[in-house]
């Protein structure tokens, strides 16, 4: 598994880098840094999960029992971070937005819609080294709530970050940040609730799904619009749909899909999500509900930066853009069949699970996937009305942001994780520099005390080597040469260590030579 998820980030970098201009060069290398890392952490992992069990580690073997826990609960730590870079997860998203803008449009669908996932993937391998649909053990019970926090987390930061963006690709990379954290949250879900956690593990299992197929229609959609317009800044564009209304239609669906519309698919996975992030807030974990109220809000706000995204495109402003030539078919095509499945599952939501996300779930280790399936209803009036509430709300944010312009704001620098990472690097070459400086200082000044103290030595040692009855160190030697002075002198030492130390009750490990030499010179 290692070795081919270090092949796919070979391979994924001569996407980022297709253009071969200063940004793209720039993001590719950015992203193969990360993406290094991510392996260094995953061959870490390994290392320190074979140690704890004693055995080699296999994918797909279920839950281990570790010898060591605490090597094993590092083990976790270190796959759940090199999993997290590849899946987006925050605050090790960073490379993911520069990646994806600067990509072609076909790059950028499979970025966001299949390289991502892989990272998904990961993480739900690396929750069955743990255990899915067990209470976790002693070494692991950190980890549904970690991914819990770090899923909502994720969620938050990219769609906030979307909803500031002025470039279409940047914002559906920020989105693909966001919906990943609606996967991991639902992973770390599944773990905290054990055997009660089955909507959670087969949620982000279909969420998996769907935003592959709604993301890859956005992305070529807006593709479709660059290739004709050269443009992708939002506010340049506008009134697209009497040039491209096939895209629109096709671009509007997708939207639907993505926002969790009822009938689309998005609404399908999202629903199973909520209902296990429900269920999680009704139980002893009271801070559950806080994830469940920032799942909501986290909805409206992907509403709102979708509604501006195809309102700016489609619905705004004539565009302000030269447009070279008609719809492009390939695209349409391939957003066309995209649509068609999203649509038969979004009208047949129950199929899925029950081809697909319960077998899989069970595969892992979720014994329980199939009765919480029981009974499960997509259609019931709470769960539709709540889903055109927060659309609504949706809408009415976009406007409010519109109208008052504070989709235009921009953060400074310090409240951004890229310049807080540029803060933290500037702050480490700092230290690492003052720290060369005093290094070098202490060098000097140690090398300078040694001359000085040397020079002394060598200066005594040398008058008393040639002057009998000289004065050396507040001691007057009368007619005796330094040579024999110094020889009285370790005679002396001897007899004192022979007399006060013995060599057996301290066990010392001084050779034996050495021992019977002292008891000889003194003797």
């Amino acid at each position: 598994m290692l070795l081919f998820f270090e092949l796919m980030t070979i391979a994924s970098f001569f996407w980022v880098i297709h253009r071969w201009n200063e940004e793209a060069i720039q993001a590719g290398y950015f992203y193969l840094f990360f993406s290094i890392m991510g392996g260094l952490f995953l061959a870490l992992g390994i290392v320190l999960i074979g140690e704890s069990i004693g055995g080699f580690v296999a994918v797909g073997t279920g839950p281990m029992t570790p010898i060591k826990p605490r090597v094993f609960a590092w083990g976790i730590a270190a796959l759940v971070a090199g999993f997290g870079i590849k899946a987006g997860m925050v605050p090790l998203h960073l490379w993911l937005p520069h990646a994806h803008s600067v990509s072609p449009t076909p790059a950028s669908a499979l970025l966001s819609g299949l390289l991502i996932k892989v990272g998904a993937y990961g993480l739900i391998r690396t929750g069955e080294l743990a255990g899915w649909g067990i209470e976790l053990g002693s070494a692991a019970t950190w980890l549904g709530p970690i991914l819990t926090i770090l899923g909502t987390l994720t969620m938050l930061v990219g769609v906030a970050a979307a909803l500031l963006q002025g470039d279409a690709k940047r914002l559906l990379a920020y989105h693909s940040v966001s919906q990943m954290g609606y996967i991991i949250l639902g992973l770390g879900v599944g773990l905290c609730m054990g055997e009660a956690g089955g909507l959670g593990l087969m949620g982000a299992i279909y969420h998996i799904v769907n935003h592959a197929l709604f993301k890859a229609a956005l992305f070529l959609g807006v593709g479709v619009i660059y290739v004709r317009t050269g443009e992708t800044n939002l506010y340049h564009l506008g009134g697209l749909w009497r040039k491209f209304p096939l895209t629109a239609i096709l671009m509007f669906l997708a939207v639907l899909g993505i926002t969790g519309a009822p009938g689309l698919n998005g609404y399908a996975s999202k629903t199973l999500l909520h209902h296990a992030v429900s269920a999680a807030a009704q139980t002893s974990l009271s801070w559950m509900i806080w994830v469940e109220r920032l799942f909501l809000l986290v909805g409206v706000g992907t509403t709102a930066s979708f509604t501006k995204l195809y309102y700016l495109i489609f619905l705004g402003g004539p565009a302000k853009v030269e447009i070279s030539g008609g719809e492009s078919r390939r695209f349409q095509v391939s957003m066309a069949l995209l649509a068609v499945v999203m649509l038969g599952i979004g009208l047949k939501p129950g199929f899925f699970p029950q081809a697909l996300a319960v077998p899989a779930a069970e595969g892992l280790g979720m014994k329980t996937a199939a009765a919480t399936m029981v009974g499960f209803s997509f259609w019931n009036t709470g769960d539709v009305l709540g889903m055109i509430i927060t659309l609504s709300l949706g809408m009415v944010v976009c406007w409010a942001g519109l109208k008052t312009g504070a989709f235009h704001w921009q953060p400074p620098v310090w409240l951004t994780l890229e310049g807080l990472g540029k803060a933290v690097c500037h702050g480490v070459v700092v230290v690492a520099q003052e720290g060369e400086k005093l290094y070098h200082s202490m060098v000097a000044l140690i090398s300078e005390i040694g001359s000085t103290i040397a020079s002394g030595l060598f200066s005594t040692c040398h008058r008393l080597d040639h002057e009998r009855g000289s004065t050396g160190g507040g001691v007057t030697l009368s007619e005796i040469s330094a040579n024999a002075a110094l020889l009285m002198m370790t005679l002396a030492l001897l007899i004192v260590f022979y007399m006060y130390v013995d060599f057996d009750s301290l066990n010392l490990r001084v050779p034996l030579s050495l021992q019977n030499w002292i008891r000889l010179s003194v003797r």
